[in-house]
């Protein structure tokens, strides 16, 4: 993928972004999130190895601050809301299978 096709919606409000919007240091016009961070990314995958599907990226810490990464490209799967609620949601219907 180009960076100058680059476009997608930040992972915390939703908010849809460009290519220009990517920059190291730039932040979300919706909520001031970094934008070139790994919740942003389309290799973000929460249980993984480094909580990445790239094998060799280098590990980050904290997934919402702006990083280096050479292989961030923007996720585009994202609507703003919180995966911690859809994490409670999914929590919820497997007890309910076992009840």
């Amino acid at each position: 993928m180009a960076i100058e096709n680059w476009s997608g919606n930040c992972w915390n409000c939703g908010e849809k972004l460009t290519a220009h919007d990517y920059h190291r240091e730039a932040r979300c016009s919706g909520c001031s999130k970094a934008t070139h961070s790994c919740r942003n990314c389309r290799f973000y995958e929460p249980g993984r190895s480094n909580d990445c599907t790239e094998p060799v990226a280098e590990f980050v810490a904290d997934k919402e601050r702006a990083n280096f990464c050479d292989y961030f490209q923007p996720g585009t799967n994202f609507s703003g809301q919180d995966d911690q609620a859809s994490a409670e949601d999914l929590l919820s219907a497997a007890e309910d299978l076992f009840k």
